[in-house]
């Protein structure tokens, strides 16, 4: 029997859209199906995603914005080599918790979105990618009710700003195909549509 091909899932959103919850669920649903399922994240876990953990928090000294674009999307082409390529490659499903289509909405906040999109452009498009949508109220009251430490991009203003330049990515389809969740829904609800998404992009049961 040939190996199931790896599907590549990228959620998406403004902070507190729930993301980090939805990979953990959506992977938990598709190895309850027998799925083999790689859970990462972006920032990623590698030398360069670790200090840009580092530089984003409030804590340190404020970084150029360009710069920190740069480093993303270096951190980008790095996980890509070094986690998602080669669990593709063995039939495994990844789902990532933020990737591009991030670098689009937050670095074009202080960069030019072209230049943006011209330094992700060798990071291959996800086979689905899934902006989890959220009224920026309900995503600041959720961020605010965690209590942890504050990040630069935070800031209410900003989420404002997050939100709408998600919605404009989903409106215009760029830089690829987007499809989009109610991320008010019940916490269960968005999973069971996540998966609905994951069948219609070709993930068909074992």
């Amino acid at each position: 029997m040939s190996e199931p091909r790896g599907m590549f899932i990228a959620l998406e959103g403004i902070d507190g859209s729930g993301t980090s919850t939805q990979t953990s669920l959506l992977a938990a649903r598709l190895r309850a199906q027998g799925r083999r399922v790689f859970e990462t994240c972006e920032p990623s876990q590698g030398p360069i995603g670790r200090m840009l953990r580092e530089r984003l928090s409030t804590r340190s000294a404020p970084i150029e914005p360009a710069t920190l674009a740069l480093l993303f999307a270096a951190d980008r082409l790095e996980h890509v080599a070094r986690e998602i390529e080669p669990a593709l490659a063995e039939g495994v499903i990844v789902i990532s918790d933020r990737y591009v289509l991030s670098s689009l909405v937050y670095q074009s906040l202080e960069c030019d979105e072209p230049w943006v999109e011209e330094i992700n452009r060798h990071a291959r498009w996800p086979d689905l990618c899934v902006l989890v949508a959220l009224p920026f109220e309900e995503a600041v009251s959720r961020v605010a009710s965690r209590r942890g430490e504050e990040e630069r991009f935070d800031a209410p203003t900003l989420q404002r700003r997050l939100a709408i330049g998600y919605q404009r990515a989903f409106e215009l389809q760029r830089p690829g195909p987007i499809a989009a969740v109610d991320g008010s829904l019940s916490v269960e609800a968005v999973t069971d549509a996540l998966a609905s998404l994951c069948a219609d992009a070709g993930l068909s049961p074992l």
